[in-house]
């Protein structure tokens, strides 16, 4: 079983949707997939088909079997969970307490899967430094930008301190999101990206494509809507690459 976390800087960067279309592209190669919504933001639930009256995620029901739900798109996800204020202040606070609160939740479920995806909420959560404490690998979501490449040494740092010591931990990648096909600035931002960090990053783009917010319109993965469309195909790309790494 592979744990990864989708991380990233700063919000805006379509790291949820990318989490769920990987989710879907590895689903759709047979890989037994779950993904877990650490974001109190709870936008999971859009992504992957849940009734958008359903309160219940791991906040009031922990990561266990019975907080899974089956996505119609091939995947199974546990929600964050509608919360109040103070309901998300006293959750803050007992994962502050209990530093193995996700990974000890994910070893109950008993390994039945090949994939565990965490999303996270972007900058220095508590929920970021759950995640890093139980996955193996991390995926930073960037764009092609100057704010986005300015937040990649401080999410590095944190990233570096929370596996600190982690003989399990398996290296951390950057993904970049909506790249443009114009524009001189996208173009000598990727360049930077990979020219310093090309060990580390995830070998394609995710190109800009109007389909993907066309999809989020109608609460469906792009792969689902239109797979044929250019995103969808860079994030077909993604999933074998990442199958390609976990078996290597």
């Amino acid at each position: 079983m592979q744990i990864i976390a989708f991380i990233s800087g700063k919000g805006g960067v379509g790291k949820s949707t990318l989490t769920a279309n990987i989710a879907m592209a590895l689903a759709q190669r047979g890989k037994r997939v779950l993904v877990i919504d650490l974001d109190p933001q709870n936008t999971q639930r859009h992504h992957l088909g849940m009734d958008p009256e359903e309160i219940a995620g791991l906040i009031r029901e922990g990561i266990t079997s019975h907080a899974v739900f089956e996505s119609p798109f091939g995947m199974k996800f546990i929600p964050f969970g509608r919360a109040h204020d103070d309901e998300l202040d006293q959750f803050a606070k007992e994962l502050n307490k209990n530093p193995n609160w996700v990974l000890d939740g994910i070893d109950s479920l008993g390994g039945e899967f090949d994939f565990v995806f965490l999303d996270t909420p972007p900058g220095p959560t508590v929920y970021l430094k759950q995640a890093l404490r139980a996955a193996n690998r991390a995926m930073v979501i960037v764009l092609a930008d100057a704010a986005s490449y300015a937040t990649l040494p401080k999410i590095t740092a944190l990233v570096e301190q929370y596996t600190e010591g982690r003989s399990d931990f398996l290296g951390m990648y950057r993904l970049i999101n909506q790249m443009p096909t114009r524009g001189r600035l996208g173009h000598q931002v990727r360049d930077a990206i990979f020219a310093n960090q090309d060990q580390h990053v995830v070998p394609v783009v995710i190109h800009k494509d109007e389909r993907v917010s066309q999809a989020l319109a109608f609460e469906r993965p792009v792969l689902e809507y239109y797979p044929g469309c250019k995103a969808s195909l860079d994030i077909q790309y993604v999933a074998d690459w990442l199958i390609d790494c976990v078996e290597e």
